[in-house]
């Protein structure tokens, strides 16, 4: 499964700030979230995350945030917590 975000910050310290969120119960994350609540386990940051895409902060990472959320589904692979019920069709070409 997949977790989609977004990070001004470097992967590296975000993916740090996702284990703290999972080590202290905190549900600031979906990613967090979803490791608890279904007991899976995480692995390094070099085995689990991927950089998608990288863009300034703001409208432009956004969109790209927007567009994977989009994606995803049709693939069946981005986790419930984030699941989007509301296709907006533009993404429909990309798929």
């Amino acid at each position: 499964m997949a977790y989609i975000g977004q990070s001004g910050r470097s992967i590296d310290r975000r993916y740090k700030e996702h284990i703290r969120y999972i080590k202290h119960n905190n549900p600031q994350s979906a990613y967090a979230m979803h490791i608890l609540q279904n007991r899976h386990e995480y692995g390094p940051a070099k085995d689990t995350l991927q950089l998608f895409k990288a863009c300034s902060k703001g409208t432009r990472m956004s969109c790209w945030e927007n567009l994977y959320m989009q994606t995803f589904p049709n693939h069946g692979i981005l986790i419930t917590e984030q699941q989007i019920n509301k296709f907006n069709p533009l993404y429909n070409t990309v798929n």
